[in-house]
């Protein structure tokens, strides 16, 4: 592997170096005119041996492989030892090292943080944000504020029970029914507890053992069992109570977040958790958690901050996406702060939501109306956000240890996408993440016209898996033999097919939406012994899945159609 791959000679014995510690190594590493900074470094350091304690997964690099990426990123070299040595010599203690950031987080009184910025191996040194949980709280009363019927009722073989609602505004049982449930994808999760997995929504995870591992990054206790829900509509299983759009996938879930205070550790701890997560080989990761603004005495993000490059979050789930990784985010929840109106508030999006590679969701009831409290965009930069949106309000979950309950939040939008986007991997393996965000947009049902409350819309799993498996055709080679090859597929304005002859006559294509209903004027044109090009324009259909049949004096051939 090393002869085809000389990268690997490196990467194979590389760790995930980013350790979350329980605590401040020392009584001094913390004082109370201390403040934590993330300490980045110029470089790698010079002529050090590997000090390395942990293999990135061979599933990781694999996923890297088929997804076309540079696996050889420089984040997969170690972080300088001598460096953490010589801060350490200098009375700073790290709290967390990450081959990512290629740096370390550390409390820093003032005259330390002077003294670490004129370090010469020293890039930048910049203050370390805490996080919240993008759940419902308190401030989202929903009792006076009815769910109307859902946008679909399909007819379905699965007993979905509740859970059948927010499937169908996701579009997402067709797919299921059909087989795609994310079977063959590694799901990850960055949030609070996971109440070890244990309720009765978990059992058939359990059973096949498809959990692979959970690791707790925060070293706290706590009963906070966020994550739980948060999991249980991605990939829930109880037939006749809850199934999530996901609930055939493998499963790796980090505990990042502690719930009962805002201190500076939680983003520590996502950083950590996602290199773990990318390490492991996860294909998805959702993030139902926020960093904005801080409990005081600690520093916070500006609007201005939201550029898709300044949070340290933003940064580590764009460089995922980079190796591979799908990440998926809640948008947040703009009145979970306790504010009384967004003038009051913090009402944007946070991050790492701002990314420019990640899917920023936000949430939708059962009609497709806006969540009140759903976060807008648009990012610093001006680029809209969210990306897409998906129900959000009222949602049927995991709830205690063995009940269920309905809770609202962009945290629980982002998980029904986490799951489609399982099921399209499932389709496609081979999708990279910036594609399954083009194709996520293009396939919701505002695509035409997005705007920085919902994004593209609300998603429509079917259209999407649909996509996910007909965009490997495109640009495909038509073969020597009469055969039909139909690109772009998905298509936009128009699709071109191209089929080869031998006996001169007429040629026609028909599109029919699958109820069978012909849509659009046929393309009719004569043909020669040779190859040609028919063009279908399509601008006037709706987004959808339709069948093409394309006649020639020597055949007939026909095949599906996805447009965006």
């Amino acid at each position: 592997m090393s002869d085809r791959y000389p990268w690997l000679t490196a990467v194979l014995s590389l760790t995930v170096l980013a350790i979350a510690l329980g605590g401040p190594k020392s009584a001094e590493a913390k004082t109370p005119d201390s403040l934590k900074y993330w300490i980045l470094f110029e470089d790698r350091g010079a002529g050090e041996p590997e000090d390395l304690t942990a293999e990135i997964s061979e599933r990781a690099l694999e996923r890297r492989i088929r997804r076309g990426l540079d696996a050889a990123a420089t984040a997969d070299f170690s972080v300088s030892t001598n460096y953490i040595r010589s801060l350490s010599e200098s009375g700073v203690q790290h709290r967390v090292v990450s081959r990512w950031l290629n740096g370390v987080s550390a409390y820093l009184t003032p005259t330390q943080l002077n003294e670490v910025r004129d370090l010469p191996f020293v890039r930048v040194v910049r203050p370390v944000g805490s996080s919240y949980v993008a759940r419902t709280t308190p401030a989202l009363d929903l009792t006076d504020r009815s769910v109307a019927s859902p946008l679909f009722s399909p007819s379905a073989s699965m007993n979905y029970g509740p859970s059948v609602t927010q499937l169908s505004v996701a579009n997402a049982i067709p797919p299921l029914e059909a087989g795609y449930n994310g079977t063959g994808v590694r799901l990850g999760f960055l949030d609070t507890t996971y109440d070890g997995f244990s309720h009765p929504a978990f059992t058939a995870l359990r059973d096949d053992e498809r959990l692979i591992e959970v690791r707790d990054f925060t070293g706290l206790p706590q009963s906070n069992t966020h994550g739980r829900s948060v999991a249980s509509i991605a990939i829930g299983n109880q037939p006749g109570e809850l199934v999530g759009p996901a609930h055939g996938v493998e499963v790796l879930a980090a505990t990042t977040e502690y719930a009962p205070t805002e201190t500076n550790q939680e983003e520590d701890n996502f950083v950590a958790g996602m290199e773990w997560l990318e390490a492991m080989g996860a294909d998805v990761v959702n993030v139902s958690l926020g960093y904005t603004t801080f409990d005081e005495g600690q520093n916070s993000y500006t609007i201005a901050d939201l550029d898709g490059d300044t949070g340290i979050t933003t940064v580590a789930a764009d460089i995922a996406a980079s190796l591979g990784v799908v990440v998926v985010t809640s948008a947040g929840n703009w009145v979970s702060f306790g504010c009384g109106s967004p003038a009051e508030c913090w009402y944007r999006i946070g991050t790492p939501a701002d990314g420019d590679s990640v899917v920023a969701v936000g949430a939708v009831d059962a009609t497709g109306t806006r969540g009140y409290f759903s976060s807008y965009g648009p990012t610093a930069d001006g680029r809209i956000k969210p990306d897409v949106s998906a129900m959000g309000v009222s949602v049927y979950h995991a709830q205690s240890s063995t009940g269920y309950g309905s809770g609202s939040g962009t945290s629980f939008s982002a998980p029904m996408v986490s799951g489609v986007v399982c099921q399209m991997l499932q389709a496609n393996p081979g999708l990279k993440p910036m594609q399954v965000l083009d194709i996520l947009r293009q396939s919701a049902n505002q695509s035409q016209n997005p705007d920085n409350s919902l994004g593209w819309g609300v998603i429509n799993a079917e259209i999407a898996v649909a996509a996910a498996i007909a965009v490997s055709t495109e640009n495909e080679t038509p073969p020597a033999s009469f055969a039909v090859s139909a690109y772009p597929n998905p298509f936009d304005r128009h699709v071109t097919f191209r089929f080869r002859t031998i006996t001169p006559g007429r040629a026609s294509v028909r599109v029919f939406d699958l109820l069978g209903r012909q849509v659009g004027p046929p393309q009719e044109r004569d043909v020669h012994s040779g190859e040609h090009a028919i063009i279908w324009h399509g601008d006037t259909l709706s987004s959808g899945v339709y069948v093409y049949v394309l006649e020639t004096p020597d055949g007939t051939g026909t095949g599906r159609l996805v447009h965006l």
